[in-house]
């Protein structure tokens, strides 16, 4: 009687076997793929909806928390584009930079990428250039395209002395009575590399600006001129934990291990220097993906010659500079 009981009830479990998907494979199946192109958003203030591709084979891609800056983002049935929606800007005239989780499964196994999200500030457009891909800008120019190259995440430049060689952003404005903001990321690897703002037929209205870093004092250095006359001569100032006229309080540079080996130049203006740009550098620390602003090592507002509508150039003065994530806020 026993052994029928057994009987029966091995038959029941393996019709209900039966009935169940069968899976070869079982969780270990192989391990995802997810392509994201492109992984950088850009948007104007006025904010609206972008696409990037999706590659993935994948059953599903699932997205993360998101900005509250960000109103909706979806991936479509078949898992080839991730749609972001963002909302207008109308409570700054800064850039708002996020960061979108997108994870998609096999089994056990994960895969993550992290979308980077960047906003104009309020009634202003954008001008961006991540140089994370394989190819360069659209518009940008150079005289001698040699000179620039992209790989790695990032635009490398270089010049053999001064007065160096300009990379020009293929978007003109008018800073005079308006809001703007600029900021690029250089790395900090002993090149003298910045930027150029103001371009036009006046030489005089050239606002030049150019940093190095010095990896044995952790220390670096910022030069700034306004046509022919010098605003900052400082070597060494940057992340001294003091400067002369500093918007921003400023700090020592962290030490390696608690900063990347990058650091973000911006020049904007503020509400209360509509006409005068203020300069800043600071150190950047990435984690889970999210890249972070440490605190000021150099912040400083300058007076320089009302400028007309020009153009924006990175500027590698000597030796080899990098650059990442140009972004130019500005408005018509």
């Amino acid at each position: 009687m026993r052994i029928l009981n057994i009987t029966l009830m091995a038959a029941v479990l393996a019709m209900a076997s039966c009935n169940e998907e069968y899976d070869p494979i079982g969780p270990n199946k192989p391990s995802p793929v997810l392509i994201v192109s492109p992984l950088e958003l850009a948007y104007d203030g006025t904010g609206g909806s972008l696409t990037s591709k999706i590659s993935t084979n994948a059953e599903s891609v699932t997205i993360g928390e998101l900005p509250d800056w960000v109103e909706s983002a979806s991936v479509n049935e078949d898992n080839t584009s991730v749609t972001v929606t963002v909302k207008p800007n109308e409570d700054s005239y800064a850039v708002k930079r996020g960061t979108l989780k997108l994870v998609s499964s096999s089994g056990d196994n994960t895969v993550t990428q992290y979308m980077k999200l960047y906003q104009a500030g309020k009634d202003s457009k954008m001008s961006f250039a991540s140089f994370s891909g394989k190819s360069l800008p659209t518009g940008w120019f150079i005289d001698d395209r040699n000179l620039v190259s992209v790989g790695n995440g990032y635009l490398s430049f270089k010049a053999e002395g001064n007065p160096g060689h300009l990379y020009t952003c293929n978007q003109k404005y008018n800073p005079s009575g308006r809001k703007f903001y600029l900021s690029v990321d250089l790395k900090m690897n002993g090149g003298e590399g910045g930027a150029k703002l103001y371009l036009n037929e006046d030489k005089n209205q050239v606002l030049e600006i150019y940093m190095s870093y010095n990896g044995s004092t952790n220390r670096g250095g910022i030069w700034v001129k306004n046509g022919e006359s010098w605003l900052a001569m400082d070597d060494g100032v940057v992340g001294s934990g003091d400067n002369p006229n500093k918007v921003e309080e400023v700090s020592p540079i962290p030490d390696a291990a608690e900063r990347d080996d990058w650091w973000r130049l911006t020049v904007s203006t503020t509400d209360t220097s509509p006409e005068t740009p203020v300069v800043t550098i600071k150190s950047l620390k990435t984690f889970n993906g999210e890249t972070s602003e440490l605190l000021a090592h150099y912040s400083r507002k300058f007076t320089v010659r009302k400028p007309d509508l020009g153009n924006v150039a990175l500027w590698a003065r000597n030796g080899e500079s990098q650059f990442r994530n140009f972004v130019l806020s500005y408005q018509e």
